[in-house]
């Protein structure tokens, strides 16, 4: 039996129009999206290379593979082995180790499809893999070209020609639509250890390719109707060899501590931790919740090993740091931890591996696959996108949407958020308006969440249009560590005006992005128009939490007119109110609630009033200036 253990350390394509299916809560069951998530990093391979090939084929002969489908008769589409390209999607094909030949399923052009057909791609004869290598220890590879839609690509095992096992699919892969995703890296390999399917002495094995858009969905699932869409399926070099005595490999590699750290931190109902990935955190934050770098390790080869998980941190300092020691048997896994802590402000470049003591004797002798992530600690922004528009956007209103689009933020110390923090897409209308907004996570609620607060309406500007944007809320917001917030931007319906947000990254878990259809516009939500509804969405909304108090001001100072200003700003609560001209005005100063602090006049004969609010609490003001003409409005914090 295969186990796997915890380790606990010392230390734009737009068939889609909808984002994933409709729920009337925010799903927030912890539950790694495995199907969706993408570590967007570079990554390398170290892995101890496979020499012993059992068996093997380029297709240059391509009776070695029997080509079918489970009843269309004369085959429309489905297999074909040669050297050339055939899909819609892809001109060139896959550009293999060793060229030439190479197999492709196709489902036929956009116009006139093939769906619901189950195509294979079998091995002509059987293959010898006991006789070779006098055991059942054999990896299966291939290099692979493709995207993955709606459509299923399985890889099969059997040991009799009639039984077939899947031992590998495309649900790793992230789903490549207008909402995101990416195709498959051209080439790509995969290495399948097929050893706990064939037996001790395997004498007859059978691969076999499969692929369909025949899948489960109900007519009621918006994307239903997208099944028979399809990039293709590009296969070259396939081997069979015997898999080497020390081997082993690292996946699923987080930063925030989702497999094991955070049970260290406290939550309850819908406000539990999950440990989620953050790829700009302020240092306060860090300060309560180092990174947890964890992944899962395991033994890929035939003999035990001793793994560790390590790390080796670039960037504004340089540091390393490793997990405890646990010893795997063959095929056996384990989920290990490590921490990292900077204390300085700027970015990071974390290259994450696993390693192996083959020999028990504390010597390194085996290293897995690496990856990167890179990170940056700040002053007062949280976020979790990656800084660049890299998977499309999202419509937050126009014609026919008013969407709210959030995602979760956990907090672990108290903060005061001053401001969203937004990038706005140059396909949005000068004029338009959006809003931010937040939401606490709240058991009680129907939808698991309650409205805590909104901005003011914000309007777009030329010079938003592909930028960021610092959109304040009327009064700071505290948050406070432990609790979870549903924190995104809001859109308005509206004839003409339309507003678009970037998206960037992949979630790592179905509700971690979230879609409010606030009026029920879309007429897949609950099937009825007019009814709110919820929906998750798999990309990483560009939106981030700002706590900056001077986020409010630089906000504000955009549209003020400029008769007159305030300094120093933020204050202790002493500062001057400075007129770009003498005159008289009426000076009223009133706090969050309203509620007035000071009134007075400014001097007719001088430019410069000051003002003492330091017996008031910390907080942001409102300095209003008013005479028979005119209102003239500036905020203050006080700190």
């Amino acid at each position: 039996m295969k186990k796997i253990y915890i380790s606990i350390c010392a230390l734009a394509i737009s068939f889609s129009v909808f984002a994933q299916v409709a729920s009337q809560t925010i799903d927030y069951s912890k539950n790694f999206n495995q199907v969706e998530y993408i570590n967007e990093a570079s990554k390398s391979n170290s892995l101890t290379p496979i020499t012993n090939i059992v068996w093997g084929s380029d297709f240059s002969n391509p009776s070695d593979w029997v080509l079918d489908n489970d009843g269309q008769n004369p085959p429309d589409y489905g297999w074909s082995i040669d050297p050339n390209a055939d899909g819609w999607w892809s001109s060139t094909g896959i550009n293999s180790t060793s060229g030439g030949n190479f197999a492709e399923v196709s489902n036929g052009p956009t116009s006139s499809p093939a769906g619901g057909v189950i195509y294979t791609m079998t091995t002509a004869q059987p293959i010898n893999i006991f006789d070779s290598i006098g055991s059942g220890n054999a990896t299966l590879s291939f290099e692979e070209y493709g995207a993955r839609f709606y459509d299923l690509q399985e890889v099969q095992i059997s040991t009799d020609g009639t039984t077939f096992t899947t031992v590998g699919d495309n649900l790793s892969y992230s789903q490549l639509t207008s909402n995101g995703g990416s195709a498959y890296a051209n080439p790509t390999l995969r290495e399948i250890n097929i050893a706990p399917y064939i037996g001790n002495t395997p004498t007859t094995v059978w691969v076999r390719f499969s692929w369909t858009s025949a899948l489960a969905l109900t007519v009621n699932d918006p994307n239903y109707y997208n099944t028979w869409i399809a990039y293709g399926w590009y296969i070259d070099d396939v081997k069979i060899a015997e898999s080497p005595a020390n081997r082993i490999t690292m996946e699923d590699e987080v930063i925030g501590g989702f497999w094991i750290d955070y049970a260290n931190y406290s939550g309850s109902g819908l406000n539990d931790i999950y440990g989620l990935d953050y790829s700009i955190t302020p240092l306060s934050q860090i300060q309560n919740h180092p990174y947890a770098i964890e992944s899962i390790l395991k033994n890929e080869g035939t003999s035990s090993q001793e793994v560790t998980l390590n790390y080796d941190v670039t960037g504004t300092a340089i540091s390393s740091g490793l997990s405890s020691v646990a010893t795997l048997a063959p095929g056996d896994s384990v989920i290990q931890s490590a921490a990292f802590s900077p204390t300085a402000i700027g970015n990071y470049s974390i290259d994450i591996y696993g390693t192996a003591d083959s020999v028990g004797a504390g010597v390194t002798t085996t290293l897995s696959n690496t990856e990167n992530r890179n990170i940056e600690v700040t002053d007062y922004i949280y976020g979790k996108d990656l800084g660049e528009l890299t998977s499309g956007s999202w419509i937050l209103g126009g014609p026919g949407d008013q969407w709210h689009f959030t995602t979760r933020y956990e907090m672990y110390a108290d903060e005061q958020l001053y401001s969203l923090r937004a990038y706005i897409t140059n396909e949005s209308v000068i004029g338009a308006e959006v809003k931010a907004i937040i939401y606490e996570v709240d058991s009680t609620a129907t939808n698991g969440v309650i409205i805590l607060a909104e901005s003011d309406n914000y309007t777009i500007t030329s010079s938003d249009l592909g930028s960021w944007v610092d959109i304040p809320f009327v009064s700071p917001i505290n948050l406070f560590s432990g609790y979870a917030y549903e924190f995104g931007i809001a859109g308005f319906q509206h004839p003409v005006d339309s507003v678009y947000v970037g998206t960037s990254g992949e979630s790592m878990y179905n509700g971690e992005h979230s879609l409010f259809d606030e009026m029920g516009l879309n007429p897949n939500s609950n099937g009825t128009a007019g009814t709110p509804t919820w929906y998750y969405l798999t990309s990483t909304p560009m939106v981030r939490m700002n706590f900056d108090p001077a986020s409010v001001i630089s906000a504000v100072s955009g549209v003020k007119q400029t008769i007159f200003n305030v300094y120093p700003n933020p204050s202790n609560g002493e500062f001057v109110i400075a007129l770009d001209a003498t005159a008289k005005y009426d000076v009223t100063i009133t706090n969050v609630l309203g509620q007035t602090v000071y009134s007075g006049t400014t001097s007719s004969d001088d430019l410069k009033t000051e003002i003492d609010l330091s017996n008031f609490g910390k907080g942001v003001y409102t300095v209003e200036l008013k005479n028979n003409n005119s209102t003239y409005m500036e905020k203050v914090i006080v700190e």
